[in-house]
């Protein structure tokens, strides 16, 4: 199974790690590639308006490499065993997880891995749990897995981000990426955006989406030394 450099390397690179999430539709995908973006992320858990089944993860998987994206599974409630067999059959390069996954039991997994982490009060806590195990964590609202279209405490998740490398996600759009704080923006490697890019669940807007990862591109800082 080939491994994903992507996450590892956004970690060093002087421009951040963006990343397009609740993809269901190849033409998404193109206008994502077009638009500049590093990753796809492909939804499956079945509450979501945004889930996939397998059989269009492993067509979604496949035409995502191709574009140049990296392909990431979003889900949660799943075993390391059947994430290892997704990934295999998807082409998938890293899982995202949102759940209340042990991390324990991911720590041989073969894939880079993103945790989700709701910017709420006692959230080091899920970092602590996370740090040896996770390539990258993402910064999101709580009360919901992801894609609730709600924004974040600015000033906890910039505490937050200090602890590890960390994607901003919660509500983002291009408009609100070039809002944040410069010390947040300073302590992040990247965004993650999904339903403010969207015309309806699951159906990005072109214009939309080019402004996010304008914005992610144009307004973060240079790299920490």
């Amino acid at each position: 199974m080939e491994v994903s450099i992507l996450l590892r390397d956004a970690l060093h690179s002087a421009r951040p790690f963006v990343k397009v999430c609740g993809l269901t539709r190849i033409d998404d995908l193109e206008l994502c590639a077009k638009a500049g973006a590093d990753a796809a992320g492909i939804v499956r858990y079945e509450h979501s308006p945004r889930h996939v089944g397998d059989e269009k993860l492993c067509e979604l998987g496949p035409a995502a490499r191709e574009l140049g994206l990296s392909p990431i599974l979003v889900t949660l409630g799943i075993t390391p065993a059947e994430a290892e067999e997704l990934a295999l059959q998807a082409g998938l390069l890293g899982v995202q997880l949102c759940g209340d996954e042990d991390p324990s039991q991911w720590e041989d997994f073969s894939l880079p891995l993103l945790r989700r982490v709701g910017v709420a009060p006692g959230a080091q806590r899920e970092f602590e749990r996370w740090k040896n195990v996770a390539s990258a964590f993402v910064l999101d609202a709580p009360g919901s897995p992801g894609g609730s279209g709600q924004t974040v405490d600015q000033e906890l998740a910039t505490a937050l981000a200090s602890g590890g490398p960390s994607l901003l996600a919660g509500g983002l759009d291009g408009p609100r990426v070039a809002s944040l704080s410069a010390p947040l923006r300073e302590a992040l490697i990247g965004y993650d955006a999904s339903s403010r890019l969207e015309d309806t669940p699951g159906s990005k807007c072109e214009i939309r989406v080019r402004a996010f990862v304008d914005a992610a591109r144009h307004t973060h800082p240079a790299p920490r030394k």
